[in-house]
C-alpha cells in the first residue's frame, strides 16, 4: 500500500509531543512490513531550529519538509503563522500516487488543505486527531469555537473517510460533530515494543537529581502548559508527602508557558527540596526518566485522551495515576494503575495508594504486561492497515462505472 501521512511536525521533532512520536512509529512499522509510505510535515524542529533538509529518509520513510516563512512565529503562534509554503502544490500534484492518506492532528491549515486538494474518492483521507478535537478550557474554548466555525470543522470529519479514536471519549467527540458511526475506529496509542525490551539500569537519573535508591520518585513529563494539570498535581503531591516524606517529583517537560508558574506553586507550597526541574529529555534519555521512577502521574484537566508518554512509562514497567482526560483504557482492569477525577483529592489518595509499600512495583509489572499484550505498534499499526483497506474498498465501490 502506498501511504501519505500529512502531519504538522514529524520525526525526530520530539519537542512537539505524542502526535509526531505515534505517526512516525505507525510509518517505521508500515514501512517494516513492507508499505511505501512519504509524509508531508513542515520543518520545524523545535523551539529555535528548523530542519535544513527538504526531503529526507527517516528508517525508510521519505519525509518531504516545507518551510514556514516564519519559524519563530509558527511555534509561539501556530494558529496564525503555521503555514508551510509549498505543501498546497504537493497535495494537489498526489492524485494517483498514493492509496490512501492518513492526517494527523487537529485544527491546523493541514487539515483543511488536505480535504480541500484529495478528491475524496481517488484517495480516501483517514484523520486520526490524537486529542485535538475536544473543547479547551476558558480562551482555549472560544478559541477552538471560534475556530470551528470559521473553517468548518464538522464539515472536515463528516468528508474524513474514516476516523481514528483512541477511546470511547473521542468516539463521543467525533460523534458530537456529525460523524457516522461507521467512520470511526477505535484504535488506541502504541509503542515499538522494540524500544523497552532491553531497558537502561536504573540510577542515571536518580544521579542526575542527587537522588539515591530510598527516594520514591513520582515522574510528570510532557510540556509544561496550564493545561496539563501541575496546578492539581503539585498540591497533590504537597498532601502525599506529608504521609510519605520519602516521596520527591521531578517536573519533566519543555517550558510551553508555566514554568514559573509551577515553580512559584512549589515555593508556596514548601516544596523546594522535594520537587525538581530537570528540563526536557528525549530519546533515549527518556528511558532513564521511566526506569528511575516509582510511579508515573500526569493529570490534565482538558482532555487529551492517551498520553503517549503515560504508555511509554508503563511499558517500562511504571505504576501509572492519570486523570480521565488522559486515561489509558483498560489500565485500571489491567491493574497497572489508577483513572481518576481532576480533583487534588482523588490525586492525593491515588498517589497515597501507589506509595504505599510495594503497590507501585505490583502496578508497574502489570501495566507492563498490559501494554505488551495490546498496545505495541505491530498490533497497532496492523488495525490502522485494516482500517485503510476497508476505506479504500467503500471508495472504490462509490466510484462511478
Amino acid at each position: 500500500m502506498r501511504i501519505l501521512q500529512v502531519v504538522p511536525r514529524y520525526a525526530p521533532a520530539w519537542a512537539f509531543g505524542g502526535g509526531v512520536r505515534m505517526t512516525y512509529e505507525l510509518a517505521r512499522e508500515w514501512v517494516r512490513t513492507g508499505h511505501q509510505v512519504e509524509v508531508f510535515t513542515s520543518d520545524q524542529q523545535d523551539a529555535s531550529m528548523r530542519f535544513e533538509k527538504t526531503t529526507d529518509n527517516v528508517d525508510g520513510i521519505i519525509v518531504h519538509r516545507f518551510r514556514n516563512p516564519s519559524h519563530a512565529l509558527a511555534t509561539r503562534y501556530s494558529f496564525l503563522f503555521f503555514r508551510p509554503a509549498g505543501m498546497v502544490a504537493a497535495l494537489k500534484a498526489s492524485a494517483g500516487r498514493f492509496d490512501v492518506v492518513h492526517v494527523a492532528e487537529s485544527r491546523g491549515p493541514h487539515n483543511r488543505w488536505v480535504m480541500q486538494h484529495i478528491p475524496p474518492l481517488a484517495i480516501p483521507v483517514v484523520w486520526s486527531a490524537y486529542g485535538g478535537l475536544a473543547d479547551g478550557e476558558g480562551l482555549r474554548r472560544l478559541y477552538r469555537r471560534m475556530h470551528d466555525r470559521l473553517y468548518g470543522t464538522r464539515d472536515l470529519v463528516q468528508r474524513s473517510a474514516g476516523l481514528i479514536a483512541q477511546t470511547s471519549h473521542e468516539r463521543e467527540v467525533y460523534l458530537r460533530f456529525g460523524a457516522n458511526p461507521s467512520q470511526i475506529h477505535l484504535i488506541p496509542l502504541a509503542v515499538n515494543w522494540n524500544d523497552f525490551r532491553a531497558l537502561p539500569d536504573r540510577g542515571t537519573f536518580r544521579a542526575r537529581l542527587g537522588l539515591g535508591g530510598t527516594e520514591k520518585l513520582i515522574l510528570f513529563l510532557g510540556r509544561i502548559h496550564s493545561t496539563k494539570g501541575l496546578q492539581v498535581l503539585l498540591p497533590a503531591f504537597a498532601h502525599a508527602a506529608r504521609q510519605f516524606p520519602e516521596a520527591r517529583l521531578a517536573v519533566v517537560g519543555w517550558d510551553h508557558g508555566y514554568l514559573q508558574a509551577a515553580r512559584k506553586m512549589v515555593v508556596e507550597l514548601r516544596l523546594d527540596a522535594k520537587v525538581y526541574f530537570p528540563g526536557p529529555l528525549y530519546g533515549a534519555e527518556r528511558f532513564n526518566a521511566y526506569v528511575d521512577s516509582d510511579i508515573f502521574a500526569l493529570t490534565p484537566g482538558v482532555y487529551e485522551e492517551t498520553s503517549l508518554a503515560a504508555l511509554e512509562a508503563c511499558a517500562s514497567g511504571v505504576a501509572c495515576v492519570v486523570t480521565r482526560q488522559c486515561e489509558i483504557p483498560g489500565l485500571d482492569e489491567a491493574g497497572g494503575g489508577r483513572t481518576v477525577d481532576y480533583d487534588v483529592k482523588a490525586v492525593t489518595q491515588a498517589l497515597e495508594e501507589a506509595l504505599t509499600a510495594g503497590t507501585a512495583a505490583a502496578w508497574g509489572q502489570k501495566a507492563r504486561a498490559m501494554v505488551h499484550q495490546r498496545f505495541t505498534a505491530e498490533v497497532v499499526a496492523k488495525m490502522h492497515l485494516e482500517a485503510f483497506d476497508g476505506v479504500r474498498g467503500l471508495a472504490k465501490a462509490a466510484q462511478p462505472e
